[in-house]
């Protein structure tokens, strides 16, 4: 997938794999927080800060998500790359709706991690929330900016704070937050990269049980917890969305699809009628990226014909 090594790219550079040929997702590395306004480091301020978001990536439709449910459209810019990310990792080519508001000059995601440190070492992720005003990095966790997005950003519009982490009980939260990463939002990934029949079969055992914990845990309630949408409703959208037309086929999650899952199908649906939800999902960005980026896994870029870029087909 790439990296960058001593600041230098690496279209075919690799990070870590387990013993038995899992994919290990590695940490990232910029994780400072965005404070109150007018207090630390980073504090909440409308039109610092930049939200850097793939529309095909899982991780960063998380960010996008909040960003458009706290209405913080006018308080975060977000600049968008393109989706087809090898060999060159996520740049600024032009494709429908790329752009690069980051004020500085970039080719290549990539140089705006070398613009922070020239020696830089590790993955080119996003989303990557910058500091146009120090021209830094704040962070590129998207389970952490998901909770700024929900935090100090809100007081900017005198919205509550924690919305999507406070209806329910914490550790029930966190509870089914870990069960999704696991299973689902990481689970995929290992079921598509396994470099080993035991690691795929491991991988994509716990992923389908997990897909069947969920869909009986929704036979008797609208969403994961209750009667309103939280944090883990958003932490799990971006992946149900891609499953059919992505990791179905092309990480071989091909016992059922998720349509044949009546209350997951449902409910995916569900949290797509809400206000400005379908409008952070672009199938095409979705569905270029993947197959015509991953060509270890689709070596000739072939789109399966099962595949649609249909919203309607979801």
């Amino acid at each position: 997938m790439g990296m960058l090594l001593d600041g230098i790219w690496g279209a075919d550079s690799e990070g870590k794999q387990a013993p038995d040929g899992s994919f290990v997702r590695p940490e990232s590395p910029y994780r400072d927080f965005i404070s109150n306004p007018g207090e630390g480091k980073f504090p909440a301020e409308a039109g610092r800060y930049e939200l850097i978001i793939a529309y095909a990536c899982p991780w960063a439709h998380r960010a996008l998500l909040y960003r458009a449910l706290h209405n913080l459209e006018d308080v975060i810019g977000i600049s968008v790359v393109h989706p087809i990310s090898y060999p060159t990792g996520w740049h600024f080519a032009e494709y429908n709706g790329v752009s690069n508001n980051t004020g500085i000059q970039l080719e290549y995601l990539h140089q705006l991690y070398t613009h922070v440190d020239s020696n830089f070492t590790g993955k080119v992720t996003v989303p990557t929330l910058w500091d146009k005003k120090t021209q830094t990095i704040v962070n590129n966790e998207s389970s952490e900016i998901i909770r700024m997005l929900d935090g100090p950003f809100c007081s900017l519009l005198n919205q509550p704070e924690n919305q999507m982490i406070t209806s329910y009980d914490y550790q029930q939260l966190e509870e089914i937050n870990d069960l999704i990463y696991r299973g689902l939002n990481n689970g995929v990934y290992r079921v598509g990269f396994a470099k080993s029949q035991e690691a795929y079969s491991n991988s994509v055992n716990l992923l389908f049980d997990t897909l069947d914990k969920l869909e009986e845990i929704l036979n008797d309630k609208p969403f994961l917890l209750g009667n309103t949408p939280c944090e883990a409703d958003w932490r799990l959208l971006p992946t149900l969305v891609r499953f059919d037309p992505v990791y179905y086929y092309h990480f071989k999650c091909n016992k059922r699809k998720l349509r044949d899952y009546t209350m997951l199908h449902a409910y995916m649906h569900r949290l797509l009628e809400i206000p400005k939800v379908q409008d952070t999902v672009k199938l095409d960005h979705i569905i270029d990226h993947y197959y015509l980026s991953h060509l270890k896994i689709n070596p000739y870029g072939i789109i399966p014909i099962g595949v649609s870029y249909d919203m309607a087909d979801l």
